[in-house]
């Protein structure tokens, strides 16, 4: 069997938008339906309009918001039918109340789970923005080293994975020595994870996030999917493993366009094998 999953930001996703929302609304539906996932988290959700237009015109799924005081939620989707537990992980706010939670979506087949952590780190190149990332991945880390532990006690293979928007866009040391680049914090957080099996997937595009042609700021690697190394995927277009869907997939004009209407991160879509 196969668990599709998505994991999208669309960006200030509920703000009013000089009366935008209505369309932008159903275009994310539209990609939804398209693309049908089994699971999926939409990052930044920031409107309660957005929750009532997805129970309606998504019937075949359940809903989840993570809730508190910050202003971004989590909103995930599980297709009705699937045997799933939903959990608010508030130790990744960091005891800042305005950072987002993560949401720990567990999916059971056949009496075995598949635990996923959906997460939108801190969004800062600055020293703090990097130390806020770490200490979330930090939590990460030892929620998959307890979901190791216990399926090995169980004599299951063991299966975990870590999706969204972490951004990992490195950190700016101001006026001294010691910057760290995206790449770099990319692969510190491939090896810390790898300790506890966990292995970054491979995409079709090399970034997620682009601010459009008059950007200042270059296209960037900011969404990921880190899963343990025992599991398998279905191959996506050219043969990786996550496939960068939305404006990734587009060119000129058309990518212009999309980036407008849709959002500036692209959606992650990916197959899970054998489960």
């Amino acid at each position: 069997m196969v668990l599709r999953v998505l994991s999208w930001n669309v960006e200030h996703f509920g703000a009013s938008e000089s009366g935008a929302l209505a369309p932008r609304l159903g275009r994310v539906i539209d990609l939804l339906q398209a693309v049908s996932p089994d699971v999926f988290a939409i990052l930044e959700v920031s409107g309660a309009e957005v929750f009532d237009a997805f129970t309606d015109q998504l019937a075949d799924y359940s809903f989840t918001i993570s809730e508190g005081p910050q202003s971004q939620e989590i909103l995930v989707g599980i297709r009705r039918g699937l045997r799933s537990f939903v959990t608010q992980r508030s130790e990744f706010k960091r005891s800042n109340p305005n950072l987002r939670p993560g949401m720990l979506v567990t999916v059971t087949r056949d009496g075995r789970n598949l635990p996923i952590l959906f997460n939108h780190l801190k969004s800062s190149s600055t020293p703090e923005g990097f130390g806020l990332r770490a200490a979330m991945l930090d939590h990460a880390r030892d929620l998959a080293r307890a979901i190791r532990a216990r399926a090995t006690a169980r004599a299951e293979p063991p299966a975990f994975m870590v999706m969204g928007d972490l951004n990992l866009m490195g950190m700016n040391l101001t006026y001294a020595k010691g910057d760290i680049t995206a790449p770099q914090e990319i692969a510190r957080t491939a090896g810390f994870m790898g300790e506890q099996g966990l292995r970054l997937l491979s995409k079709t595009h090399p970034a997620t996030w682009s601010g459009g042609p008059g950007s200042s700021y270059p296209d960037s690697d900011l969404d990921h999917v880190l899963a343990f190394r025992e599991m398998a995927f279905l191959p996506q277009p050219g043969g990786a493993e996550v496939r960068v869907a939305g404006w990734a997939e587009l060119t000129g004009q058309a990518r212009t366009d999309w980036l407008a209407s849709h959002s500036d991160h692209a959606p992650l879509i990916l197959d899970v094998d054998g489960f």
